[in-house]
């Protein structure tokens, strides 16, 4: 460990504050020579989690983004309001009738949805794959492999696959359930990390969030507001507005 001259930890956010990683960042860094360059990379901190950084990093270089160039302004952003599930299902259907997708990654609140919803696509003649933390590492590596080779046009997952994913074929980011805390509060964090799987290397990307009820009405404009970017209405049932959208 002595030898070692940099250290770098990527979406240090959660390596430091989630699994226990805390107390082995504090013991990885006890074993480092003290010339070592400590690097941490993230999008998003937390005020604790960076207290923490701070502690561990020696007069550190900060590098920040202003909260409005978060959102990433080749992210083209918009919300569909549905009545249910079925709803939100259908309004898939429409935008892939009226435009083409290269590929794209839908994002499901949890594994039971996630397997739902994969097999209405399958049977509707959709090559999609599923990926969730149920799986090996091994057969996450498997799936994100197939899906980056284009064998598997769809990508439906959990958070698991919300960070340090960059396949330029993405096109497309969809929202079946918005992310949210454990209080049901709007997680801009994870929202952040989750339509930046599109829109990578200087290309332009879509994002869309599907909403059934007020809930879920207030966690989109809650997040509208956390960026200071505005979340556009597209109707899902007008194949003009669906075309505007790929322009």
């Amino acid at each position: 460990m002595k030898k070692i001259i940099v250290f770098v930890l990527d979406e240090a956010d959660v390596m430091i504050a989630t699994q226990g990683h805390h107390d082995q960042c504090i013991r990885i860094h006890k074993m480092l020579n003290t010339q070592c360059q400590m690097l941490f990379f993230s999008a998003t901190y937390d005020k604790e989690v960076m207290d923490f950084a701070r502690l561990i990093v020696a007069d550190p270089t900060i590098i920040r983004l202003m909260r409005e160039e978060e959102s990433l302004e080749n992210i083209k952003q918009y919300y569909v309001r549905c009545k249910n599930e079925e709803g939100k299902y259908n309004a898939i259907q429409n935008i892939y009738g009226c435009i083409s997708v290269g590929q794209a990654i839908i994002f499901c609140h949890t594994r039971r949805t996630a397997a739902w919803l994969a097999a209405k696509m399958t049977s509707d003649g959709h090559s999609v794959a599923v990926l969730s933390g149920d799986l090996t590492v091994e057969q996450r590596l498997a799936v994100l492999d197939r899906f980056r080779s284009g064998l598997e046009k769809v990508l439906i997952t959990t958070n698991v696959l919300s960070r340090g994913i960059d396949i330029e074929q993405v096109t497309i980011v969809v929202n079946f359930d918005l992310p949210v805390d454990v209080r049901g509060m709007a997680d801009c964090e994870t929202y952040l990390h989750r339509i930046g799987r599109t829109g990578r290397f200087g290309k332009s990307g879509i994002a869309i969030n599907l909403l059934t009820d007020e809930k879920t009405m207030k966690v989109c404009s809650d997040i509208e507001k956390h960026f200071n970017k505005k979340i556009e209405v597209l109707n899902t049932d007008s194949a003009d507005d669906i075309e505007k959208i790929g322009t």
